[in-house]
């Protein structure tokens, strides 16, 4: 046990206690001798207390066990030493002292506790899963610190190959030890493994179309093997070649020719039979191909066999790719090829919502151009309200007219059997929570919820709360069978009550149904009462069959789906469908609007007439090139972040759009049109250089001029997510982008931070397999500086992790409130001491008077009565205070002097001999043998009192 003290400092305090010591002695003069000798020590105890305890002293505890903390490098470059790593672990604890305790924790791209500190011997082997695709000793080394934190210090001991990938594991052991931890470590390494590598992958970041690309892809091996080294452009495999593989670094080179303008991605990758990582086989590489610009055209119709615009884009010599809804790509990555997507009467169940999120990505971010013309499955009738092909287009499917509306009644007839439960029911329900959301208040609503029995959602009636009816929706539960006909039926009981201009019912099931009625009887009475029924069968299970011959019967629509995400637009678009008439079919000749010249001159001559067209709302930014008689727009455009997008509300087959598809200035007027949504490619040039920090990549752009511009990052990765990025300036004209992004490409776009946030800069950047994957040598010069850096040692024998440490962790227990409390005992007692005064015996033994305590004995009651009487007479005194005592010596003087004039009767001798007087009965006195070693107060006040009776006698 030892004592020391935080605050040493505060022991300066004792020069004011002296201080304050010496003028509590003087200012107390009327204290007794007996009463200093007592009072003044106690009060200098009493600040030396409280200076000791301001000085903060503690007890200093030193432990005796040893606490370790083993750390398991269980990364995937380390994972073939892990048995090794537990048989040291084990051989250690059993060396260890029955007081010492152990904790384990792994680590890879983050650290887990495996076992709590715990003096136990026994612990399992049954690890933890975790990432290995980075080493990350930092983590671990936070995590075993506060473990440690409570025991005050021990010993953490790191079991690594040394190769970090991820933290700054120097750092952290500094600052370990500066908490009284000290850190061990142990070299532990895969031996044996045969890998082989891409190293790296090189080609132009730029070309040209019809140039030939040249290709450089660098192989390393441990051993001599054949392998298969195969290269692929998006998606698609352009070299298969077996080649022969030499120890170390192999470097292959060829050249294939780039046909298709845009960006490309792509892939180089190695096979061979005896891999160890496979995850370092593969590396990605962008370019971007300029020259003629490449077109998407969709199509709804995969069996169209005709299409007017295609005729007309290709007659224009535009690079136009003519796909059907199905084959819509899912990867950002695909779309960004293009210069432009059309969609030509596309309807939003074909396509699923991610689908729609990337469109409106490479819109918005990286300047792709967008199209959507007209027909019966485009707008508001394909189903594309709320979707983000509504956000980037230039109107709104919602049609803002004054024209009083027909009154609308509709029932969601909605299947919630066994078979539902789940994802299925919950995008059912939310599909029919969207489609009231469509309705206005005072439509009348009702929903129907059936299995084998009638489940009575909302009753059918006008509806006043829009929010009370989708909460009901919302909470509909899965169960039971399925038997359609009685729910159906009471959907139409339901709504034949109610005297409306439109009454329509959407069934929604993905079961069979055994016949329990007369569907045909049901409908076709429907029919009379104005009536119509759609239905929509979930999934393979359902009875397509039954349902479509229901929906044939009811005049409505049927949709089989097999993607349930689209079930949202179809209940969408049937409620659209019944809510408006979107359909605008009396002919017209459009409007040609101001302020568009750059379409104008094929309108010089006039333009066709127009049979029919899709009823929408402009937005507010929209520039509306043609309109109708109804102020309708019929071709409007508009920017929608950094791409450019149109509506062209007809259609292109000459159905709707009657003679323009025949029209001399039909095709100059479609490439007027799609060249317009082509990215201006205007940017500010910057130089970019990339590097990897642990899980960071950090992307370098570095523009000609030395601007001061404070920029923001979007960061996508090629399935679409945007990714968190941070920027920052590192001088003038130089800002680095950090992000953390998986393996493969990745696409970023600079723009300047103001109100229109203006976009400067975009690219695309490949990151490659973690640094983790490479096939590295055992890092002794680490493991011996970090240990170094922990004031430990790389350690050899299992022993060692428990051996006595170097400061052996201690408990400090503070003494300060202790010292505190005895100050104010010793206060009060002091208090009490001067208020009471100190007692005679306290005073002889502290003197030491021998004598006196021998006379006490010898007298004995006569001698303590004596001295009782003292005591009353000494505190009357104290009492009386000096002016009494004064007086009564003055009056003496002057009896004394009465009685022995002196010679001449001069007044100065009377004084004198009185003074002699006084003087001669004090010596008298002094000479008596009495019980104290000084005179009574009680005495001299006798001798007075006689002195003045004989002056009055």
């Amino acid at each position: 046990m030892g004592f020391e003290l935080e605050q040493p400092l505060a022991l300066l305090l004792f020069i004011p206690v002296l201080i304050a010591v010496i003028v509590f002695v003087r200012s107390k003069l009327h204290l007794s001798s007996r009463e200093k000798l007592v009072i003044v020590p106690l009060r200098i105890l009493i600040f030396t207390l409280l200076a000791v305890a301001l000085a903060m002293p503690n007890l200093v505890f030193t432990a005796k066990e040893v606490h370790t903390v083993f750390i398991m490098d269980r990364s995937d470059s380390n994972t073939r030493a892990n048995n090794e790593m537990t048989s040291f672990i084990r051989e250690a604890v059993s060396a260890k002292g029955e007081e010492d305790a152990f904790a384990i924790v792994s680590v890879g791209r983050d650290a887990v506790i495996e076992r709590m500190i715990s003096s136990e011997n026994s612990f399992s082997s049954d690890w933890s899963r975790i990432s290995g695709d980075y080493t990350n000793l930092e983590s671990a080394l936070q995590l075993s610190t506060s473990l440690l934190a409570e025991k005050g210090g021990g010993r953490i001991v790191i079991m690594s190959d040394g190769n970090e990938t991820a933290g700054d594991a120097l750092h952290q052991a500094s600052i370990v030890r500066e908490q009284g931890i000290t850190v061990d470590t142990v070299p532990f390494f895969s031996q044996g493994m045969k890998d082989v590598s891409m190293k790296d992958l090189q080609v132009p970041r730029q070309m040209f179309k019809g140039e030939k690309a040249r290709i450089s892809v660098t192989v390393e091996s441990t051993e001599e093997a054949a392998a298969l080294l195969q290269v692929m452009i998006n998606q698609e495999a352009v070299l298969e070649e077996v080649v022969e593989l030499k120890e170390g670094t192999n470097s292959f080179s060829f050249t294939h020719p780039v046909t298709e303008s845009g960006t490309h991605h792509i892939r180089a990758e190695v096979f061979t039979d005896e891999d160890s990582i496979p995850e370092n086989n593969q590396l990605s590489a962008m370019t971007i191909v300029g020259g003629s610009a490449k077109v998407l055209l969709v199509e709804g119709d995969r069996y169209q066999a005709g299409n007017a615009l295609y005729d007309a884009l290709v007659s224009s010599e535009l690079d136009v790719e003519r796909v059907s809804a199905d084959f819509l790509p899912g990867e950002l990555n695909n779309y960004l090829q293009y210069e432009s997507i059309i969609f030509s009467n596309v309807p939003a169940m074909s396509i699923s919502p991610q689908q729609m999120e990337i469109i409106e990505k490479a819109v918005r971010d990286f300047g792709v151009g967008f199209i959507m013309t007209g027909g019966m499955n485009s707008f508001a009738l394909g189903g594309y309200k709320d979707t983000p092909i509504e956000t980037i287009l230039p109107v709104e499917m919602e049609i803002k007219s004054e024209e009083e509306l027909p009154s609308l009644g509709m029932v969601f007839v909605i299947d919630r059997s066994g078979s539902m439960m789940g994802q299925r029911l919950e995008l059912a329900k939310e599909a029919a929570a969207r489609s009231v959301e469509l309705l206005r208040e005072g439509d009348t609503v009702g929903v129907v919820a059936f299995d084998d029995q009638i489940w009575p959602v909302v009753e059918t009636a006008p509806m006043e709360d829009i929010g009370e009816v989708t909460e009901k929706i919302l909470g509909i539960t899965a169960g039971g069978g399925t038997d359609i006909y009685p729910g159906l039926a009471e959907g139409y009981r339901q709504l034949e009550t109610h005297e409306l201009q439109r009454r329509h019912i959407i069934l929604l099931t993905d079961g069979e149904s055994p016949e329990t009625g007369d569907y045909k009887a049901l409908i076709e009475g429907g029919l009379e009462d104005n009536i119509t029924l759609s239905a929509v069968a979930v999934g393979a299970d359902a009875d397509h069959y039954l349902l479509e011959e229901l929906a044939e019967y009811g005049a409505g629509r049927f949709y089989a789906v097999f993607d349930e995400s689209t079930m949202p637009s179809i209940l969408s678009r049937e409620t659209m469908l019944a809510t408006r008439t979107y359909i605008e079919d009396n002919p017209f000749y459009p409007k040609i609007s101001s302020g568009t010249s750059d379409w104008t001159p094929a309108f010089m001559n006039g333009v066709p007439r127009m049979n029919a067209y899709i009823a929408t709302t402009p937005k507010g930014r929209a520039t509306n090139v043609l309109t109708s008689e109804k102020e309708d727009p019929v071709l409007s455009r508009w920017q929608y972040g950094l791409g450019k997008t149109v509506a062209w509300t007809s259609d292109v087959d000459g159905a709707w759009s009657g003679d323009w598809a025949a029209w001399e200035n039909w095709a100059p007027l479609w490439n007027d049109i799609v060249t317009w949504t082509f990215s201006a490619g205007t940017q500010d040039p910057f130089e970019l250089a990339q590097r990897r920090d642990g899980m960071t990549s950090v992307l370098t752009f570095t523009a000609e001029e030395t601007t001061s511009k404070p920029l923001d990052a979007a960061v996508v990765d090629e399935r679409g997510s945007e990714l968190e990025a941070s920027v920052r300036m590192t001088k003038p004209g130089e800002y680095e982008v950090s992000f953390e992004g998986n393996e493969g490409m990745h696409f970023v776009q600079l723009t300047e931070r103001n109100e229109e946030q203006t976009p400067l800069f975009q690219t695309g950047v490949t990151v490659s397999y973690p640094e983790e994957y490479e096939l590295k040598p055992l890092n002794d010069r680490f493991l011996e500086e970090l240990a170094d850096r922990g004031d430990g040692a790389v350690i050899g024998e299992a022993s060692e992790a428990f051996r006595p440490l170097a400061e052996p962790p201690s408990a400090k227990q503070s003494i300060a409130h202790w010292l505190i409390l005895a100050a104010f005992l010793l206060f009060f007692t002091e208090v009490g001491l001067r208020r009471f005064g100190v007692p005679r015996f306290s005073f002889a033994r502290l003197r030491g008077n021998s004598g006196a305590w021998a006379e006490e004995g010898t007298t004995g009651r006569a001698g303590t009565i004596g001295e009782l009487k003292s005591r009353k007479a000494a505190s009357f005194s104290r009492k009386a205070g000096k002016g009494t005592e004064s007086r009564m010596r003055s009056e003496a003087e002057k009896v004394i002097s009465t009685e022995n004039p002196g010679t001449g009767g001069k007044k100065g001798l009377g004084k004198k001999a009185g003074a002699a007087g006084l003087q001669y009965s004090s010596e008298k006195t002094k000479g008596k043998d009495t019980a104290s070693t000084e005179e009574s107060s009680q005495d001299r006040m006798k001798r007075l009192l006689e002195a003045k009776k004989r002056r009055g006698l």
